[in-house]
This record gives C-alpha cells, structure tokens and sequence, in this order.
C-alpha cells in the first residue's frame, strides 16, 4: 500500500491531521479576532480593512479562504469518524470505568459544539463575507466605494436574537477550544506529564482571549446599534 494511503488510513495518521486541521483554525480565529478589533476604531478604518482583504487582496485570500473551509471540514469530518471508531471499538459500552464514561461523554460535547459551529458559520460567511441579508448602504472614502461593513455589523448585533445566536455561539466554542487546543497538541506528540499543566492553562487561556474578545465585541456592537 501506498505510505501516504497508509498514513491517511491510520488511527495515528487522522489524528494528526485531525490536530493539524485545529491548530490551522485556531490561528485563524486570532488573526480574525484582531481584525474584527477594528470596529473599536470607527467606521472608516473598518470598512477599508474589509477592502483590503476582499478586493486589494482578494488574490491571496480567496485561497486562504478555501483552505481554511477545507481544514474545517476535515476537522469536523475526522472528529465524526474517530468518535464513530471509538465507539465501535468498544462494545462493553455499559460495563466501562467511569473515567472512560467521562471521556466519552466529552468525545460527544465536543462532537455536539462542532455541529454548531457548522451551522454558525452557515449562517456567518454568507452574511458577513457575501452580503446576504445586508441592507447597509455603500460607503465612499475619497471617491473609493465599498460595502459599509461597520454599518452592517452595528445594524445586525442590535438584534438581540442576532447577538444572543452569536453568543451562544462563542460559549460553545469556548467550550470547544479549552478542550481542543490542548487536544491538538497531544495528537502532534505535543505531550510530557511535567508540562501537560501548562498545556491545558494554556488551552483554557487562549480559549478565553479568543472567546472572551468576540463576544466582547458582539455585546459592544450590540449597544452601539441602539443608540
């Protein structure tokens, strides 16, 4: 068999990928959660912001964007397949230690959050990426047009079921990061009893700035589309 078939047919091979996939994600949601920052700053630099990425470097970030949709789906598609694995492994399902149970137990949250967030970003990338659903006029800076995002955004979060699907949004993938980042790390090899501690802090750390800032930015937005 082909190594590469091999690799990718592996237990070890798709937790890899499976860790990789996350880590990409994971830098991802940081460089966007600086980003989104921008709307701090008014409507003028957020806007141009959201031109840079959309038409002066369209070229680069469209594949970016693949990529990342791609890592996203294995990710989601791997962690189905290894639950689905694990549970087929283990037929004594009712006679197991409690840890195990526990174990399990988190396998399927885990499984449960990463459904939602398909369904978040269902919802997000065509409204924030595409414009659908938009109805917030075009902005003109020095004779330059674009699509007003800061209104956008402002008018969306002042919706409180809009805010509210967002912030149970980030809570559960607070719950997926303080789990997952550490998670990754292990399935690299990432793994030693005397920093395991600081892995999970870490975990938990970043899962907080990551989810913390986001939602931090909707309950802000949310006020701002009320005034």
């Amino acid at each position: 068999m082909n190594p590469i078939a091999a690799y990718f047919r592996s237990s070890i091979g798709r937790k890899q990928l499976m860790g990789l996939s996350g880590i990409y994600l994971y830098i991802f949601l940081l460089i966007h959660l600086v980003g989104n920052i921008g709307l701090l700053m008014g409507p003028e630099h957020f806007n141009q912001y959201g031109y840079l990425l959309t038409h002066t470097l369209r070229e680069i970030i469209i594949p970016i964007e693949f990529s990342l949709l791609a890592a996203f789906l294995l990710h989601l598609g791997l962690g189905f397949k290894l639950a689905a694995e694990n549970r087929a492994a283990r037929p004594e399902r009712y006679a197991v230690k409690a840890s195990k149970a526990r174990s399990g137990a988190y396998r399927g949250w885990m499984m449960l959050t990463g459904s939602w967030l398909l369904l978040f970003v269902i919802v997000h990338m065509p409204h924030f990426r595409f414009g659908a659903y938009r109805v917030a006029p075009i902005a003109n800076y020095d004779g330059l047009e674009m699509n007003d995002l800061y209104a956008e955004a402002l008018r969306s979060f002042a919706n409180p079921w809009f805010t509210g699907f967002y912030l149970l949004s980030f809570a559960l993938l607070f719950t997926h990061l303080a789990h997952g980042v550490q998670s990754s790390l292990q399935s690299l090899g990432v793994n030693h009893p005397r920093y395991n501690t600081g892995f999970r802090r870490f975990s938990w750390a970043y899962a907080v700035v990551i989810c913390g800032g986001f939602a931090a930015l909707a309950v802000w937005a949310h006020f701002q589309g009320k005034i």
